[in-house]
């Protein structure tokens, strides 16, 4: 009896199975800025069309998704700038985009930069800021407890005592490999380790809970999702070495770039969970488009781990 039961059920569970098709309607195509001033450098933008979720991505499609012929113009508060199509370096990537060469566009802190962009009779425009940086008091490298040479990088941070600050960090480590790695990579040694500015998970967040308090904070080393290295896996993921040299970005930025950042990181988390609810990205980019303007107020420092 139990075995004709069991035999039923699968035979039922089987049979509940039915095929659907289904006609996907078209998605109207729009584009997407994606554009960056920071203190100290040119500002990028880079513009691109959506694609649907069902669409190929391959080397033909990706280098299609760029926008060439936009009309994009910054304006500083004083002077409105006529931005150039070009290869730009976004964050340690190159990729096509628009800037321009314009010594007085360089950013400076305190201003307030808009931001048009014109993709045949659609427009759009946004508004960013550069906050002043806040210079971090101090920074250490200190090993973690379970390794000798394996740790994190340490600082000791006072935030001003006005509320509404946000912030965001990056660092990358600026030395070579002394040798190599198992395939494939047996080919590292005499290569930067990080070939841009990285930012880990958790990297944006705004003065609620520390506002005009003086801290220390650890941060973990980020991983490149582009160019993955021969110490982003196994023991040494996350963690700095002794020997390393790192150049630590810490930046200010205002609350919409934070809310964006944290948004972002959550969707990179869970991306491909079943348990993970969906959800757009809080875009401060109005009009016709989509996508996220950001103002960064950078200040440097570089730290060797000993």
């Amino acid at each position: 009896m139990r075995k004709t039961l069991y035999i039923s059920l699968a035979f039922l569970l089987v049979n509940c199975q039915k095929q659907i098709e289904f006609e996907l309607p078209p998605v109207e195509q729009t584009f997407v800025v994606e554009a960056v001033v920071e203190s100290g450098l040119p500002p990028r933008v880079i513009v691109t069309n959506t694609q649907g979720y069902f669409d190929p991505l391959d080397s033909n499609s990706f280098a299609n998704i760029f926008v060439e012929d936009a009309q994009v113009e910054l304006y500083d508060g004083d002077t409105t700038y006529q931005l150039t199509y070009s290869f730009i370096n976004s964050n340690g990537v190159i990729l096509p985009g628009y800037t321009s060469f314009d010594p007085n566009i360089i950013g400076q802190y305190g201003k307030n930069y808009t931001l048009n962009v014109q993709v045949g009779d659609k427009e759009a425009h946004a508004t960013a800021k550069i906050p002043q940086p806040i210079i971090l008091d101090s920074l250490w490298f200190l090993a973690y407890e379970a390794y000798d040479s394996l740790g994190f990088i340490w600082a000791k941070f006072t935030d001003p005592d006005t509320t509404g600050n946000c912030y965001r960090w990056f660092a990358q480590r600026i030395n070579s490999y002394t040798y190599n790695y198992d395939p494939p990579y047996d080919n590292v040694i005499g290569t930067m380790k990080d070939a841009r500015p990285l930012a880990p998970i958790g990297s944006s967040t705004d003065d609620k809970l520390f506002n005009g308090l003086t801290f220390d904070f650890a941060f973990p080393r980020g991983e490149d999702g582009i160019l993955e290295g021969p110490d982003d896996e196994g023991i040494e993921e996350g963690f700095y070495k002794r020997g390393d040299t790192v150049l630590v970005k810490s930046t200010t930025t205002t609350y919409p770039v934070y809310l964006y950042v944290r948004a972002f990181e959550n969707q990179a988390v869970s991306n491909g969970s079943i348990f993970s609810s969906p959800g757009n990205l809080p875009y401060n980019i109005q009009g016709d488009g989509l996508g996220m303007f950001i103002g960064y107020g950078v200040s440097y420092d570089t730290l060797i781990c000993e």
